[in-house]
């Protein structure tokens, strides 16, 4: 339970540093918004009917960005950064274990 908790908290903090990493100004009063956004769309992002949420997850985290004042352009910016560093380069490994352990035929 903690663990997953604390992976929780970790991706709002990503998304938080996403936020700073196309330019949004440094308020740590944005830091719990934050959280609560990437909380919510990871829901969203089991919810939906696509392949790790794709689409959906990226419209509930901007939307919830929005809410909360960020600007249209930002919110879209970081969004796409923080899906860029916690699902699609994470997968570049995964491929490169793939083909290792298929090349061993492991599996």
């Amino acid at each position: 339970m903690a663990a997953s908790v604390a992976l929780s908290l970790a991706y709002g903090v990503g998304l938080y540093l996403a936020l700073l990493a196309v330019g949004h100004h440094l308020d740590l009063r944005l830091l719990a918004p934050a959280i609560l956004v990437c909380l919510v769309g990871e829901g969203v992002a089991t919810a939906a009917p696509t392949p790790g949420g794709l689409g959906a997850t990226e419209a509930a985290l901007a939307s919830g960005l929005l809410l909360y004042g960020v600007a249209a352009d930002t919110a879209v910016a970081a969004v796409l950064v923080y899906r860029l560093a916690t699902f699609w380069l994470p997968a570049l490994p995964g491929y490169v274990a793939l083909r290792a352990l298929l090349r061993r035929r492991l599996l």
